[in-house]
């Protein structure tokens, strides 16, 4: 009776200042070599960041005696604000929006890459990473997360926390693109991404911030 707890999560957050989803992505489209992987009809919903911290707030909320949330799991997305009312939108067409508003080439003239081929080559890229020491973007878990479905319903979220997305689907996507090609673009590198491990710049300024307070609550040494 004295703990109360609910848990909220995200799927595919976006938005301002994202430096992991989109960063990456328009890298390797910028450098020429982001190619649809699979038919390209996979779906997938979205969470606007500001959509995600309303989810966090509504289920804080909910922390009472007898409230329905209490115990649960819920997924905040943009829901029926998504392309599709059922809550989801194809990712190839909705990536290659963004690809195009920063001026890159359109993926879809390009030719596609074939699934098995894909997962052939990921895996073969692992053994040669393990071989040479080195850790290449082309892996498995990067080729399923690009072709499989990736949708949730947040019935339960509208139900029990009383949730609904306060940025559409279509304005905060098209207000992502806007910041990336005023703040991002002017600071593209054209040679960052590709297929070895390098990471977008923003991300591992990211990664270098909060690497000594990450190494402060393991309580392993910092690297050098």
């Amino acid at each position: 009776d004295d703990l109360m707890t609910v848990a909220v999560a995200p799927h595919q957050v976006y938005g301002p200042r994202d430096n992991l989803f989109l960063p990456n992505l328009l890298e390797v489209a910028g450098t020429g070599k982001l190619r649809i992987f699979g038919r390209g009809y996979n779906r997938i919903c979205f969470s606007h960041v500001d959509n995600y911290a309303h989810g966090l707030i509504i289920a804080e909320r909910a922390l009472h005696k007898g409230s329905p949330a209490l115990g649960k799991f819920y997924i905040c997305t943009d829901g029926s604000t998504h392309p599709d009312p059922a809550g989801f939108a194809l990712f190839w067409p909705e990536l290659d929006r963004a690809v195009v508003g920063m001026g890159f080439t359109s993926v879809y003239r390009k030719f596609s890459l074939p699934y098995y081929l894909m997962m052939s080559l990921a895996y073969l890229c692992n053994w040669i990473g393990a071989i040479v020491g080195i850790r290449l973007k082309l892996n498995p878990f990067a080729v399923k997360m690009l072709t499989m479905h990736r949708w949730f319903r947040i019935d339960a979220a509208e139900k029990d926390l009383k949730y609904s997305p306060i940025i559409p689907y279509e304005l905060g996507w098209a207000e992502t693109i806007t910041w990336f090609r005023e703040n991002w673009l002017p600071n593209f590198d054209a040679k960052a991404g590709g297929y070895a491990g390098k990471i977008a710049k923003q991300t591992q300024k990211r990664i270098d911030y909060q690497a000594p307070g990450t190494a402060a609550a393991s309580g392993k040494p910092k690297a050098e």
